[in-house]
């Protein structure tokens, strides 16, 4: 039989034509067979995430998807079929995933859903045309890989949700990868064991000694993820940062403010609840803390404005409450245009001084800005985002003493290279400061927790997640959360963070995971035409 299913498609036409109740049956059981393994991967690639959570769930997806892709291969059609049924498998996964956008409505939950979605469609697409082919299990990984690098980058920036390594989050021995290989090489791990799991039930049809090879790659992926774990991350230096995040108590009834120039009274009650929620560190025994955090949009209307006096009589009482600490806060400032704003992570002074800041390098299209407003604006909801967020540039540290500290707003902690560029600074912790308020109580904040997990493993360094509603927590380099908080509590979640210099090989070397992947898949998609044109100069060669 042929990679593409060759003599498949006229036995079952032949078959077809000559009646009776066995050609009726066979496509209702194919239709039948290939729902259930496309819904078992979607369902599988879903489970591995919160709010289900299940590890073990990742390195098992891609089993059902390579079954469906072989599936496919045998019938009419092979290559359209797999699409269709892969982008059935991606609607299972990711439309549930982000069910949590639909609060900003159906039509831009059902657009992203569709087009991440098309990535699972891609891949069984391209495993059917594999079908028959030699070393199908490491083009499996090699396009598995490459497809979550190419939607984490485009288009716009990107959009990383749902990448395989995030499954393994909560520890377990192929989390320690991430220190060496990033996200994307516990992707690869994942897609390894998987690939490796469905060509050995494959074999064991004819034989269980056809087995062995897959097997024995799989244990050999095991072992050598676990080699890359005894990697530890770098030493502490033996000084520390003493932080405290501040979450807001009862922000669900107000939301965060959001994009604003000019306070409203949304704004006000966001900024008198952090007041409140700060208030048991004036009185809390011992020295105050060396910084004190107040999340993104804790402060959104531009306090340099004098406009703004209620807001900045507020900032007069957090600057008491905290008893002298550094107060860090997130806030909106006016950009240079009237319809520009920069997200800022920025130090306040006094009422109307702020002192170093970070900008927000990454802004979300369609919630901090809109693409090509000039052709787009029309579009119902955009109204909402009346102003355009600028980006910063460059990775910006903010000092407090000897420590330095890198910072990631909200979306940002999505995007490795970020956190990377943070550190290659000289970062040495993280903090993310991030709102998810509009998200409610969905598993947004969850799975946003999982992000900054794979971020500390990866950087080798503590990380602070300070959400203005939740969920808040302290995140060691080994990824575990040691502190957390629920949502929408007030709550003050205060820890002592050691200071690291060192650089891990994910810092170094991690980035070149998904650009390597999407060469090799190119590669193997080239290789086919590249042996055709080998093989005319013999042919040529034997005729002469």
């Amino acid at each position: 039989m042929s990679a593409g299913g060759g003599a498949a498609p006229a036995e079952t036409d032949r078959a077809a034509a000559a009646g009776g109740p066995s050609a009726v049956r066979r496509p209702a059981r194919r239709g039948l067979s290939r729902t259930a393994l496309a819904a078992a991967g979607g369902m599988l690639l879903y489970a591995g995430h919160p709010p289900v959570d299940v590890a073990w769930a990742g390195p098992l997806a891609l089993v059902p998807l390579l079954a469906l892709a072989r599936h496919c291969a045998r019938g009419p059609r092979p290559l359209r079929a797999a699409a269709g049924w892969g982008l059935l498998a991606g609607l299972a996964f990711f439309g549930p995933l982000i069910w949590w956008l639909e609060r900003f409505g159906v039509l831009p939950w059902a657009l992203l859903s569709l087009l991440q979605a098309s990535t699972v469609a891609a891949f069984v697409a391209g495993m059917a045309h594999w079908e028959g082919r030699r070393w199908r299990p490491a083009v499996a990984i090699v396009f598995w890989v490459a497809l979550e690098a190419a939607r984490s980058v485009f288009p716009l920036s990107g959009f990383p949700w749902g990448v395989l390594g995030y499954t393994q989050h909560d520890g377990g021995p192929l989390l320690p990868v991430a220190r060496t290989l990033g996200v994307l090489g516990v992707s690869g791990v994942c897609a390894a064991l998987g690939a490796c799991a469905e060509e050995a039930l494959h074999r064991v049809r004819r034989s269980p000694r056809h087995a062995a090879a897959p097997v024995l790659s799989a244990v050999a992926t095991l072992l050598a993820a676990v080699g890359l774990g005894l990697i530890g991350p770098p030493p502490p230096t033996g000084r520390s940062l003493d932080m405290a995040a501040v979450q807001g108590n009862d922000i669900e009834s107000t939301s965060a403010a959001g994009v604003a120039r000019v306070q409203t009274g949304r704004i006000v009650r966001v900024a008198e609840r952090m007041v409140e929620a700060s208030r048991p560190l004036a009185r809390a025994p011992g020295a105050p803390p060396d910084v004190v955090v107040w999340p993104e949009n804790s402060l959104d209307a531009d306090i340099r404005d004098t406009a703004n006096a209620p807001v900045r009589a507020l900032v007069s009482e957090a600057l008491a409450v905290t008893r002298g600490s550094r107060l860090l806060a997130g806030a909106y400032l006016a950009g240079p245009r009237p319809d520009t704003l920069y997200n800022v992570q920025a130090e306040v002074l006094a009422p109307g001084r702020l002192g170093q800041m970070y900008r927000k390098r990454s802004a979300v299209p369609f919630a901090e800005y809109v693409p090509a407003r000039r052709w787009l604006g029309w579009f119902p909801g955009l109204e909402q985002v009346p102003n355009d967020m600028l980006a910063g540039r460059r990775p910006q540290l903010l000092r407090f003493g000897d420590a330095r500290l890198g910072t990631l707003i909200c979306f940002e902690n999505v995007f490795p290279e970020l956190a990377r560029s943070e550190v290659r600074a000289g970062a040495q912790l993280l903090l993310v400061s991030t709102s998810n308020a509009s998200f409610g109580r969905t598993p947004m904040s969850r799975q946003h927790l999982a992000f900054s997990q794979l971020r500390a493993v990866e950087s080798g360094r503590w990380l602070l997640h300070a959400g203005i509603s939740g969920i808040s927590g302290v995140v060691d380099p080994g990824g575990r959360v040691t502190r957390r908080t629920g949502l929408f509590n007030q709550a003050v979640v205060r820890a002592d963070l050691p200071l690291i210099d060192g650089a891990t090989p994910a810092v170094r070397l991690g980035g070149l995971v998904g650009p390597a992947a999407m060469v090799g898949a190119a590669l193997v998609v080239a290789w086919p035409t590249v042996q055709r044109g080998l093989r005319l100069p013999r042919s040529s060669r034997r005729a002469r």
